[in-house]
């Protein structure tokens, strides 16, 4: 593999999860929780906020039902405005009524190459006949799908991705760890053990992205450090993906901290690693292109 995506230089790093939106135009339920997000972030002020330099992958943000075609529009206008090389995670949700129509709209948008469902919330289920049954209708329209869920559902996971070994499925964020009860704690066991059998299944993929959240705070390289290795441990260097999940982990923290911690950690490893996590797997799985 070319390495063109080096630690020491974030301008040349792709951006696998990107969130973007403008509350003029599309509404979130979650935007009444946190009215901080409730204005515009474009990638005019992820730019400000010192995000990388190098492709991006919007992905949908949970907006209403009946704006995620439109979310999915607007990503492909400021893509294109960009210059960027991109690509959409487009809102959708498996195992509902009107699966096939929603995919047949958003699959029409430029630069849709996947689609996704916040689970995380608990209160959403999925892993059924019918859920997977989508799932297999998103990989045959060549889509991808990525899972947010709890890490305490991940056997959910696994369980889909043995049920639908022909669509690409990319579990968010390390699978959401426990980062919160520590390394030490029995629930990273749990987590270690659930993620081990996830990455056994060749057709998923890992992001890197989502440790401030998680940890509810700002974390140093070491703190991340073991986490990062176990995921990278299971998946090896050429099914994980870094991401920022910009803006939402940056209310307490700031988006050059989670920066700097990557490169820290990226640092320590090959140059064809670092090109691969930072860059090459995300072109690579979302088939980022330029407009």
């Amino acid at each position: 593999m070319k390495a063109f995506a080096t630690a020491t230089d974030p301008r040349s790093w792709t951006d696998a999860h990107l969130h973007a939106w403008d509350a003029a135009t599309l509404a979130a339920p979650w935007f009444a929780q946190a009215p901080q997000f409730a204005g515009r972030f474009d990638l005019s002020r992820y730019a400000a906020e010192g995000g990388v330099g190098g492709g991006v992958v919007f992905v949908e943000a949970d907006m209403a039902a009946r704006d995620r075609a439109r979310e999915a529009e607007l990503f492909a206008e400021w893509g294109a405005a960009s210059g960027r090389a991109f690509a959409t995670v487009a809102g959708i949700e498996p195992g509902a009524a009107g699966f096939a129509e929603e995919l047949a709209a958003i699959a029409r948008v430029r630069g849709v190459t996947g689609a996704r469902r916040v689970l995380h919330g608990g209160d959403i289920p999925f892993g059924g006949a019918r859920f997977v049954a989508d799932l297999r209708a998103l990989g045959a329209a060549g889509l991808s799908f990525d899972f947010c869920v709890r890490w305490s559902d991940l056997a959910l996971v696994e369980s889909c991705a043995r049920e639908a070994l022909e669509t690409t499925l990319v579990l968010d964020h390390l699978g959401n760890p426990p980062l919160r009860a520590g390394w030490s704690s029995p629930e990273r066991a749990d987590w270690q053990r659930l993620v081990a059998r996830v990455a056994a299944c060749e057709n998923t993929r890992v992001k890197w992205s989502a440790m401030f959240e998680n940890a509810g705070r700002a974390v140093t390289p070491d703190e991340a450090r073991p986490w990062f290795e176990w995921c990278l441990a299971c998946f090896g260097p050429t099914r994980m993906m870094w991401g920022s999940n910009w803006p939402v982990c940056f209310v307490n923290a700031r988006l050059s901290q989670w920066i700097e911690a990557s490169a820290a950690l990226a640092g320590e490893l090959t140059p064809d690693e670092q090109a691969a996590i930072l860059g090459g797997n995300a072109r690579r799985v979302y088939r980022l292109a330029r407009s």
